[in-house]
């Protein structure tokens, strides 16, 4: 039993120094934000994936003694300052689990270690077990730096050699390296040969570092006498968690919860005006809930009625304007800045809602002109940075949108909007790889953002990895299952793939969703040439063009 204890918790011990070593490279090498990511540490917590990036290792380890590579780190690759760097930070964590192996190692060099000569496992005291585990964990840590260092897609190995490979094998390895785990996996199970040659390098190896083969293999006996126990342990502490663990249920009971004591309130408002109907400050109220409420036009009402009342109060002002903005009566929004900001000049919010109104108008050099004003008075905002990004975007101005980015990722590294927004800036450019990391590592910060998969199935879609855009487009749709613009571009990947049903059910789709835009993008879109030769994409498009014609007749 100590034996398979010293053996499972010094794995993850050399799980979280192995992933430590990545971190703390990438950060020497220009990555500044594994430090908000919490990655210099040794919490096993922290590097990704509780279930698949220490719990499926370990499970592997305790059954057949196989130490599979096990956490991981995200990097943002596009901040590391060079190939060199790239491939350091690759090789760090193979580094830190030869450390751990070489310390392991040092007590049987120095003969401290106990002779063992005999196979009677009931006779070894605890002593020996300490011993015996300390011996399978050295040989299990020399086995990690060679599997870790296997060059397969996904390992460090790879990542060594990745940055100097060309472009066109980089995004072809890039295919096959949610594979590469399951690969060495399936080889080192069932592939004998393949099994026996990387044993017996392990074991040549671990011989030269002083960790004594005898005791290494009574230690793995021992190992497998006893590891179903923290196996049970490891399955049920999931188990805990998982209950423990709010679920999407809870959440959305949370939710039912808010949305009833919104209405309860609202209700309660009512009451209130009926008992102080010349009160502003009740009518303001009003206002403030029915808009969260999403009740735009009796929102409106209610926060006219308290300027009627109190003319000079400018928030009342400033909500009614985000009340019009929301319901995109532009003018009437701006309008009501204005008053704002005559009442509170310096009210930054205020200059970057009139901004945003004005962006409605698609007046952008105006809507600049209010996000310097709102940055004179809140220089160090990265919200204002990113609205002010975008009007440059609009305006075709890439690198001042790009500086704009740059100087709020700074401010704010969990801006996850200015990632996103500086790898739309990045496409017209035509710097597809460079979007794709921006892209990747806004969904690092906010996985469940839908436009940011879209984006990144944009960037992939035009480095030709089909199947790479495909998976993006579904997993937008899994968070928003009627985004037409998701259906639109999946049905684009199907057209150029040659895959003409698929994309001609999938444009169907999209048509039924949002038949007006799409009918705009079909007539111009080059993905969808391979399809304009088919009969069935003019009937498509033919019925869909009619039915529209009737609608708006009716209308």
């Amino acid at each position: 039993m100590i034996v398979t204890l010293i053996v499972f918790l010094g794995w993850i011990v050399s799980v979280c120094l192995h992933e430590f070593g990545h971190a703390i490279v990438a950060y020497w090498g220009g990555d500044k934000t594994v430090k908000e990511k919490g990655y210099l540490t040794l919490n096993p917590l922290k590097y990704t994936d509780l279930s698949l990036s220490l719990v499926l290792p370990l499970v592997f380890l305790l059954i057949g003694g196989i130490p599979l590579p096990g956490g991981a780190v995200y990097i943002n690759h596009r901040l590391i300052r060079n190939r060199s760097w790239e491939s350091a930070m690759s090789a760090a964590g193979p580094l830190m689990t030869l450390l751990v192996a070489v310390l392991l190692s040092v007590p049987f060099r120095l003969g401290a270690s106990p002779n063992f000569e005999t196979f009677d496992l009931e006779a070894l005291t605890l002593q020996d077990q300490v011993w015996l585990g300390l011996a399978f964990l050295g040989l299990l840590e020399v086995a990690g730096v060679v599997l870790n260092l296997l060059p397969i897609p996904s390992l460090d190995g790879f990542g060594i050699i990745d940055p100097w490979l060309p472009t066109s094998i980089q995004r072809k390895t890039r295919k096959l390296s949610r594979y590469g785990f399951l690969v060495l996996f399936a080889l080192l199970w069932f592939v004998d040969p393949v099994s026996d040659a990387f044993w017996r390098f392990v074991f040549t190896l671990s011989q030269q570092l002083g960790v004594p083969l005898f005791m290494s293999g009574l230690g793995y006996r021992v190992f497998r006498q006893w590891s179903w126990v923290p196996l049970i342990v490891l399955v049920a502490t999931i188990a805990i968690g998982q209950r423990l663990k709010p679920g999407l249920q809870q959440q959305k009971g949370t939710s039912s919860r808010e949305t009833i004591h919104l209405k309860r309130e609202i209700a309660a408002s009512d009451q209130a005006i009926a008992n102080h109907p010349n009160q502003p400050q009740v009518w303001y109220r009003r206002g403030q809930l029915l808009l969260d409420d999403q009740q735009y036009e009796a929102a409106e009402a209610a926060l006219h009625r308290t300027i009627q009342l109190q003319p000079q109060n400018a928030d009342a002002w400033h909500l009614r304007g985000i009340t019009l903005l929301w319901m995109e009566q532009y003018e009437h929004a701006i309008a009501a800045f204005d008053e704002t900001l005559h009442l509170q000049s310096d009210q930054s919010l205020a200059w970057v809602h009139r901004g945003r109104a004005k962006r409605g108008l698609q007046r952008y050099e105006d809507e600049i002109a209010d996000y310097n004003q709102a940055l004179a008075i809140d220089p160090d905002n990265a919200n204002i940075l990113c609205d002010r990004g975008l009007a440059h975007y609009h305006l075709q101005q890439y690198t001042a949108a790009l500086d704009d980015y740059d100087r709020a990722a700074y401010l704010d590294p969990s801006a996850w909007q200015a990632w996103y927004l500086k790898g739309l800036a990045l496409m017209p450019l035509h710097q597809y790889e460079r979007a794709l990391r921006c892209y990747n590592h806004a969904l690092d910060l906010r996985a469940d953002a839908a436009p940011t998969w879209i984006a990144k199935g944009s960037a992939l879609l035009q480095l030709e990895d089909y199947e790479g855009a495909t998976v993006s487009y579904d997993q937008a749709l899994s968070l928003e299952p009627e985004n037409a613009t998701a259906v639109y571009n999946k049905a684009c990947t199907y057209s150029l793939q040659g895959q003409l049903s698929a994309a001609l059910a999938t444009l169907e789709q999209a048509l039924q969703l949002d038949p007006r835009s799409c009918q705009h993008l079909i007539s111009t879109d080059a993905d969808l040439d391979p399809l304009r030769s088919i009969p069935e994409f003019q009937k498509l498009i033919t019925r869909f063009i009619s039915n529209s014609d009737e609608a708006a007749t009716s209308n």
